[in-house]
């Protein structure tokens, strides 16, 4: 497919240089966004690129990982590399369900070692998107309600942009929309609300949740 190129990234666990696929910019054609950033592409989707396996290591990772610790090294290399499996279409192009399942495999090495919840919470949103493409609406809550529980355990403990992996407000209006889309109605009103009466969050972030907010008032005549 002309749309799809190589590309070399490197292995948080093996250092080494590896190829991967990845969607060409002058191909990614956007169709609709919805209301918690979930974007549809016209053409290839550039979501299933995004998790890597390791032609050498065999790691499964997101270019979102950090630096991995001594204690995760010795993890990976005692329990999780010998066992995990060797995937072909990892180097090619990919169907929604073949991302699925390397989006599965990039969240357990995430939490083997011990990845900021921020990249966590985001590998949970990109499963819950990828199940609502494969109309598997059962597997799209229970993701999406894991993933905003994760979110709301890092707002608690909350310290800056830096060490958390994510801008407060740019937290906040994740959170908000996470359950509007979960259809909660009074929990997306607290967050939305929270959002709207900070003086600590930008025009950006208010002027886009209270689109959100706004939108989903007129969708479910709150």
């Amino acid at each position: 497919m002309a749309e799809i190129y190589s590309k070399k990234c490197k292995c948080p666990y093996c250092l080494k240089e590896t190829e991967t696929k990845r969607v060409l910019s002058r191909h990614i054609r956007i169709k609709r966004t919805d209301l918690d950033g979930f974007i549809h592409y016209q053409g290839p989707n550039v979501y299933y690129y995004e998790p890597v396996q390791c032609e050498h290591c065999h790691l499964i990772f997101h270019e979102a990982f950090e630096k991995l610790r001594p204690d995760a090294r010795e993890t990976l290399a005692t329990n999780i590399l010998p066992s995990l499996p060797v995937l072909p279409f990892a180097a090619t192009e990919r169907t929604a369900e073949q991302a699925l399942q390397l989006y599965k495999l990039c969240l357990y090495t995430a939490q083997v070692t011990k990845q900021k919840d921020s990249i966590q919470a985001m590998l949970g949103v990109r499963l819950a998107w990828l199940n609502r493409l494969l109309e598997s609406k059962e597997q799209e809550v229970l993701w999406m309600e894991r993933a905003v529980e994760k979110y709301e355990a890092l707002y608690l403990d909350y310290t800056d942009a830096v060490r958390t992996g994510i801008p407060h407000d740019v937290l906040l209006l994740r959170i908000a929309d996470l359950y509007a889309s979960l259809e909660r109605t009074d929990d997306a009103k607290q967050w939305y609300s929270l959002i709207f009466q900070s003086p600590k969050i930008s025009d950006r972030i208010k002027k886009d949740a209270r689109e959100h907010w706004e939108l989903y008032r007129e969708q479910h005549s709150v």
